[in-house]
C-alpha cells in the first residue's frame, strides 16, 4: 500500500471514530437531558415516587446538576421526607444561588421540619425557613407564593423566631396589588392571624370567588376555614357544591364526609362518602385510602358499630404502620365497651 493511501484511508478512519464519538456524546447528552424532562413530568403528573428514582439517576451521572437537585428538594418535600428535601434543597442553592424557587421550597422543607421535628431545634430551624424565604422574594419580587409564605411566616412565628405581624400585613397589601384572588387570600390569613374571624372568613369567600385555579386552591381553603370555626352544614355545603359541579374533585367528596364525622351529624352520608372514595384512586395532593379507612372508622364508632370501626382501623394502620394517629384512635375505640 502507498504511503498516499495509508495516510488516506488513516484519515478516513480518524474521521470516522469522530464522527462515532460526538454521536456518542450527544446520545449520552440527550439521553441525561430526556432523563431531565422524564422527571420533570412524572413531578407534574403527581407520581412522586418514580420521579425520585428517574431523578436520583440525574443527580447520580450529573451530581453539579442545580435543576435536577432543586426537583428532588421538591420531590421529596412532597413525598414528606422533609431531611432528604433539605439535603437537596442545600445543595441546589449551592450550585446556583439566583433561582427564587430553589430558595422557597429549601425554606419550605426547613419550616415543615421545624413543626413536626425535635422542640428543641425548631427556633433554629424555622429561623433558617425565614431567611430562605426572604431570599426568594429578594431574588423575585414578583413570587406570589415565596410572598405567601413569607406572610404567612411572619404571621405564625414567634417573635423570637422572627414573626412580625406589621411586615405580614405589609407582605399583604404587596400581594393585594399584584394578584385580586392571591390578594384577598393573604388579607384572610392576615385577619385570621389577628383573630378577628369575621373580616377573615369575607376575604376568604372572595378569595374563592375569584378562585381560577385548576385545582380549585382557594374553595378548599374556603372550606377548611369554615370547619376551623365549626359552621359545619355551611363547610359541607362548599364541598358538596364544589364537588357536584366538577365531579374529579375527589377531594371535595372525601371532605365532604370528614366534615359530617366533625359533626357527628349525617353519618350516613359520611359512611357513603368515603365507601365511594374508595373505590377511587387518589390523587397525590388529596387523602390517601388509608385516611379514608380511619375517617370511615370513625363513623362506625359514632353509629356504634365497634367491630366494623375497629376493623377499619386496622386496614388504616396496615397501610400506614407508623402513624399515630391512626393508633390512638384505634386504643379509644377498643377501650370502649
Amino acid at each position: 500500500m502507498s504511503a498516499y493511501l495509508f495516510q488516506t484511508n488513516l484519515k478516513r478512519v480518524s474521521l470516522s471514530l469522530l464522527i462515532v464519538v460526538f454521536i456518542s456524546l450527544n446520545c449520552i447528552v440527550s439521553a441525561q437531558d430526556y432523563t431531565l424532562v422524564q422527571g420533570k413530568k412524572l413531578l407534574e403528573d403527581e407520581k412522586f415516587e418514580e420521579a425520585k428514582e428517574v431523578l436520583l439517576k440525574v443527580v447520580e451521572q450529573e451530581p453539579e446538576n442545580p435543576e435536577a437537585n432543586f426537583l428532588l428538594c421538591k420531590v421529596y418535600y412532597l413525598l414528606k421526607d422533609h431531611d432528604n428535601s433539605i439535603k437537596y434543597g442545600k445543595k441546589a442553592v449551592k450550585l446556583d444561588d439566583s433561582e427564587s424557587n430553589y430558595h422557597l421550597w429549601l425554606g419550605r422543607a426547613h419550616a415543615m421540619q421545624a413543626e413536626r421535628g425535635s422542640k428543641l431545634k425548631a427556633i433554629f430551624r424555622a429561623k433558617r425557613a425565614k431567611k430562605e424565604f426572604e431570599k426568594a422574594v429578594e431574588l423575585d419580587s414578583t413570587n406570589l407564593e415565596a410572598r405567601r409564605d413569607l406572610m404567612q411566616y411572619y404571621i405564625a412565628a414567634p417573635g423570637i423566631a422572627g414573626g412580625d405581624k406589621k411586615k405580614a400585613k405589609k407582605q399583604a397589601e404587596i400581594i393585594e396589588k399584584m394578584d385580586p384572588c392571591y390578594g384577598a387570600f393573604a388579607w384572610a390569613l392576615f385577619w385570621a392571624g389577628e383573630k378577628d374571624f369575621d373580616k377573615a372568613e369575607t376575604f376568604f369567600r372572595k378569595a374563592a370567588e375569584l378562585d381560577t385555579t385548576s385545582n380549585y386552591w382557594f374553595t378548599y381553603q374556603l372550606g377548611f376555614f369554615i370547619q376551623g370555626q365549626e359552621k359545619y352544614h355551611q363547610a359541607a355545603e362548599i364541598f358538596e357544591k364544589l364537588y357536584n359541579e366538577h365531579p374529579d374533585q375527589t377531594g371535595a367528596l372525601y371532605q365532604i364526609g370528614r366534615t359530617y364525622v366533625f359533626a357527628k351529624d349525617s353519618l350516613d352520608k359520611a359512611e357513603r362518602c368515603f365507601k365511594q372514595y374508595l373505590q377511587i384512586e387518589p390523587k397525590k395532593e388529596t387523602p390517601d385510602w388509608a385516611a379514608a379507612h380511619w375517617r370511615l372508622g370513625m363513623v362506625y364508632d359514632l353509629q356504634g358499630k365497634k367491630n366494623l370501626a375497629i376493623a377499619e382501623l386496622e386496614e388504616a394502620i396496615r397501610l400506614d404502620p407508623k402513624n399515630k394517629d391512626y393508633q390512638k384512635t384505634l386504643k379509644e375505640i377498643k377501650k370502649k365497651k
